[in-house]
């Protein structure tokens, strides 16, 4: 039985902007996120009149296909007029052309820009991502269906199995957990797995996949940080594809937090692109150049070092403290031997 408690988050997402370090770096976690180039002014009022159409009426295009498809052949066997054959041919591959298009834009999903918003303004940033149910797993792993988001949860979960472990159990708790994209795949393999998050939009998506459930729970959170659950009531606590999206101080308070919440001999494992490889440097680089001219949105990831993430957990009290490279991720796993 899935509840929802009130108490934070940031979520672990990846979204689709413009070709810049936000597409590059979110590609560099394994986020896929489509092609194309969405500008940062808008798109013309023509495209996005036509694309507003043919979201609001899906069907119209291959409607209309079909039709002319069905004119074109009518008037080839009947031997029409020439004008006829012609001008049925040429509506059947215009309207074959537009049916293209809009599989394409259909698969796309522009985010807004959102400049108004603060980038510490986390929870209102990513309900606006959130906005839907599609949009939320779109932001979660940059496809807005559900076997794309279970698929791309694969190789997180493989992370936590393989570097910190995961036991029948284990109280786990993720900070940061979104769409519960990770936490769905958990808690069939734990005694309790909670979920906190500052967007109650990506949380509200969260519950409608954890039916049946009877050891979840999900927590909003009111600010950054882990004040509102208790001291030494996890085994487990992680964070993956999250930290991209904070403030180097709001990294750090997470981890402080983590190091109270956790038991003795509890795990921690956080993750985030990693400065230091080929492809995340690249990713950062390329970004770097096409942001020169534009304000940045609050959502655009930043990356890390393996020497940032340990200093936190080092400062924050953990011990066995390892930096494990898994491109383009680094990984810190630590344990908590000592009482906060």
């Amino acid at each position: 039985m899935n509840y929802f408690q009130q108490g934070s988050t940031n979520c672990a997402t990846g979204v689709r902007i413009r070709q810049s370090n936000v597409l590059s770096l979110l590609s560099a976690m394994g986020i896929k996120t489509g092609s194309g180039r969405p500008s940062m002014q808008g798109p013309s009022k023509l495209r996005s009149a036509a694309s507003s159409l043919l979201r609001e009426h899906r069907w119209l295009p291959p409607i209309s296909t079909l039709v002319c498809a069905s004119a074109f052949v009518a008037a080839v066997i009947k031997g029409g007029p020439l004008f006829s054959v012609l001008g049925s041919g040429a509506a059947l591959v215009f309207f074959s052309y537009l049916s293209g298009y809009a599989a394409r834009a259909f698969r796309t999903i522009n985010y807004p820009s959102l400049l108004n918003l603060p980038r510490r303004q986390y929870g209102e940033v990513w309900d606006a991502l959130a906005a839907t149910p599609e949009l939320a797993k779109a932001a979660a792993c940059g496809h807005g269906g559900e076997g794309a988001l279970r698929r791309s949860a694969q190789a997180p979960v493989k992370n936590l199995i393989e570097l910190v472990g995961v036991r029948l159990d284990d109280d786990i708790l993720e900070f940061g957990c979104g769409v519960a994209r990770i936490g769905l795949e958990l808690a069939p393999r734990c005694r309790t797995w909670t979920g906190a998050d500052l967007s109650a939009n990506m949380l509200a998506t969260a519950a409608e996949r954890l039916p049946g459930l009877n050891n979840v729970r999900l927590v909003k959170l009111q600010q950054v940080g882990l004040d509102q659950l208790e001291s030494s009531s996890f085994d487990l606590i992680y964070s993956t594809n999250m930290l991209a999206h904070l403030d180097m101080m709001d990294r750090w308070h997470y981890v402080k937090d983590a190091f109270r919440v956790l038991r003795l001999g509890g795990r921690l494992f956080i993750d985030n692109i990693d400065l230091e490889s080929e492809e995340g440097w690249a990713a950062f680089a390329r970004g770097t150049e096409s942001w020169q001219e534009f304000e940045r949105p609050p959502y655009n990831p930043t990356p890390s070092t393996g020497a940032e993430l340990s200093a936190y957990a080092s400062r924050a009290g953990f011990v066995q403290v390892r930096v494990h490279k898994r491109s383009p991720l680094v990984i810190v796993t630590a344990v908590k031997l000592t009482v906060a």
